[in-house]
């Protein structure tokens, strides 16, 4: 058995998410899921299971606390005790969890320390199997759920999914619960896909989430590449449309629209799509998965955008929200709208010059 060697880690584009700071339990993801991208990468360095070894992440996250002088994004975001996110690369409650009961240890060993984290899974049934483990987290306010529904329900649910998650309407009932029992419960929306997915789809999973109690949700444009473009082929999927309704100019109405069903159904919705949001739409969660959690990362576009959107210079948006995580520099660049390797916030109309 090989074994998962780095599995805490902050994602490459913590210059855009607030909780960029995650651990994957296991590094392969062996639900396989048809649109999933991050599945090329199994695909091509190799299909082992490789679990994560609790013993060694509790060791990093102990030193991590230690470091008085971290040098790195993840040091800094480690030694700043930065909400973790379980389960990034990887379904940290995919069926193997049952046998190495792996995200088990790592959830007892962040409510050990005291640190707040966030789980997110298509497998709900298991959140109940572990549920006297998340309600003496919770009872710290240390446990945020986001469990995954994207729009298309019991459809992605038979063709995406391939019926081996557990099925969407019970995702609401378990995460219903759990929400009764004061635990923060949000959805994961994403993706969105364009071509597959019509708002008609979004509305329906909102009204359920309404339905249900649920407030939260998220959405978001899909990551498509040529990897997911030659799976979603072999199943049937038409992937020239949805290349075409993928691209910002047909897109961007279809997002809007999205924004108008959250408002009318009272859903706080996460959007990290800050540049087809435009200007004028405002965040209401810390994140943009659309929920809260204690201490998230704030160098960022989510957090820029709303203090621009402020009326706040630049300077000041820097000094508001540095904290460590990320690359200075390159954010700079964001804010004043002079970068070229990324959007930026000329490119949102959020910032006009500087």
């Amino acid at each position: 058995m090989k074994y998962l060697k780095n599995p805490i880690g902050v994602r490459g584009d913590c210059l855009y998410c607030p909780l960029p700071v995650a651990i994957d339990s296991y590094w392969n993801c062996l639900v396989d899921c048809h649109h999933c991208y991050f599945r090329r990468l199994n695909h091509t360095w190799g299909k082992e299971l490789r679990p994560a070894q609790p013993s060694e992440i509790k060791k990093k996250l102990v030193n991590g606390l230690k470091n008085k002088s971290p040098k790195t994004a993840l040091a800094n975001a480690l030694a700043k005790k930065k909400t973790i996110r379980i389960g990034n690369k990887s379904d940290p409650l995919q069926p193997v969890e049952d046998q190495y009961k792996v995200t088990k240890r790592i959830i007892a060993i962040l409510t050990d320390l005291d640190w707040s984290f966030v789980i997110q899974t298509r497998f709900t049934e298991r959140l109940m199997l572990y549920e006297d483990l998340l309600l003496r987290a919770g009872r710290r306010g240390l446990v945020t759920l986001l469990p995954v529904m994207s729009p298309g329900l019991s459809k992605d649910w038979r063709l995406l999914e391939k019926r081996i998650t557990t099925p969407p309407r019970l995702r609401l009932r378990h995460a219903s619960y759990f929400l009764k029992k004061k635990i923060p419960v949000g959805f994961q929306g994403e993706p969105f896909i364009p071509g597959f997915h019509e708002p008609e789809d979004f509305e329906r999973a909102v009204r359920l989430l309404r339905d249900a109690g649920i407030r939260r949700y998220n959405t978001y444009n899909f990551h498509f590449n040529a990897f997911v473009a030659k799976r979603l082929a072999e199943i049937g999927v038409d992937i020239e449309r949805i290349w075409y309704y993928n691209q910002d100019a047909q897109w961007k109405p279809i997002l809007r629209r999205l924004l108008e069903i959250a408002k009318k159904y009272d859903i706080i919705l996460g959007c990290p799509d800050f540049v087809n949001t435009g200007p004028d739409w405002y965040e209401k969660a810390n994140t943009c998965c659309g929920i809260d959690v204690p201490n998230p990362c704030t160098y960022n576009t989510h957090y820029w955008k709303g203090y621009l959107q402020e009326g706040r210079s630049p300077e000041d948006v820097e000094g508001l929200t540095w904290d460590g995580v990320g690359n200075r520099a390159e954010g700079k660049k964001i804010i004043t709208g002079r970068g070229s390797k990324f959007y930026t916030m000329r490119d949102a109309g959020v910032l006009d010059e500087f």
